[in-house]
């Protein structure tokens, strides 16, 4: 940083205009370094701050005169500080003549060559200031770039990457204080996205496992809480080793035969809610079943259609119950089937009692 700062400065210097030339100076050449009047010394320092001079301002005291021009670099702002100072300490302690004519060229040399020191710096700083979201004031610009690290560090997401390099880089040499601050810093700083990307994408991928678990354990009336902090592997020992369903059920089973992680991962999946609707099936036609004597485990086995044909051959001639079966049978409709087991079969039932 050091060589790009002194290329700046010297540019400044060679280009910088001091104040309006004195008609008998040569080119270059320091006001001061010639002799001039009282009007010329006032005319000249004038211009170093902008100060447009006035008959008036000649006719102040030299004292006064120096405030008029303090003054004027105070509305300058920072760009003036060194003509600032110098004109404070020349008026408060008597040096308002040697300011004149000397104090207040080599003050502005100061200013602009503050500025050129920092301006490089903000071509090099602003871009890391940018990435913290912090202000690039002209008192971290005046600092070196060991300073300027570690205000990094300390404006840097506490356990970040950031953070830890600009604390290890710290007691680095010059050189790689600088490399920090004009890359190292993006370099870890993607680093801090990419693993806050990493991690959003971990616990949005847990998250669905963990909602996939509370719904399947809604199947079988599982504390929510607890379906959420189960591995997959837990989750479903738990179905069949807490006796979480029937051990005859169709649920029970496919949770006892899974034993990989990818089948276990398949059963919360979907298995469970395709056993629960074969249990629920199944317990439709053991209940209808059990209207004609059909053995539970028979009734399991059979599927509709043919239960519906069994229970017709089995139910007494003449019946309701016969009649109804036949009707279901002879339409060939799975929907009909479904009726007569779940409802048609307990009416005609009921019919017959009478």
């Amino acid at each position: 940083m050091a060589s790009s700062v002194a290329v700046l400065a010297a540019v400044t210097v060679l280009t910088g205009v001091l104040g309006p030339a004195v008609a008998s100076a040569a080119p270059g050449e320091n006001p001061a370094a010639v002799a001039q009047t009282p009007d010329e010394l006032r005319t000249n320092a004038a211009a170093v701050v902008g100060l447009a001079i006035t008959p008036e301002l000649l006719r102040l005291s030299e004292n006064a005169f120096v405030y008029e021009i303090y003054q004027a670099a105070v509305r300058q702002g920072d760009v003036a500080r060194e003509v600032q100072y110098e004109a404070s300490d020349a008026y408060l302690n008597g040096r308002t003549s040697y300011f004149l004519a000397t104090g207040i060229y080599e003050a502005h040399q100061r200013d602009l060559d503050r500025e050129a020191l920092y301006q490089a710096r903000r071509a090099e700083r602003q871009p890391a200031a940018t990435l913290l979201g912090f202000e690039l004031t002209s008192v971290l610009l005046g600092q070196e770039d060991k300073d300027f690290v570690f205000s990094l560090w300390e404006r840097a997401a506490k356990g970040s990457f950031v953070k830890a390099a600009a604390g290890a880089v710290y007691s680095g040499t010059p050189a790689e204080q600088e490399d920090f601050i004009v890359r190292g810093i993006f370099v870890e700083y993607q680093r801090d996205v990419d693993a806050a990307k990493e991690a959003a994408e971990k616990e949005a991928a847990e998250k669905k496992l963990r909602d996939a678990r509370v719904k399947a354990g809604a199947v079988v009336g599982m504390d929510p809480a607890l379906a959420a902090q189960l591995t997959d592997k837990d989750f479903v020992e738990a179905i069949w080793f807490r006796d979480l369903a029937p051990r005859d059920s169709e649920v029970y089973y496919q949770a006892y035969a899974s034993r990989t992680p990818e089948q276990q991962r398949a059963f919360i999946d979907t298995g469970i809610f395709e056993a629960a609707a074969k249990d629920k099936v199944d317990a439709i036609k053991i209940r209808a079943a059990a209207v004609v004597g059909i053995d539970a485990g028979y009734a399991r086995y059979l599927q509709e259609g043919p239960l519906v044909r069994e229970i017709w051959t089995r139910s007494t001639a003449g019946t309701q119950v016969q009649a109804a079966a036949y009707r279901a049978m002879q339409s060939e409709s799975p929907a009909e089937w479904r009726a007569f087991l779940e409802t048609g079969i307990f009416t005609a039932a009921a019919a017959d009692q009478h």
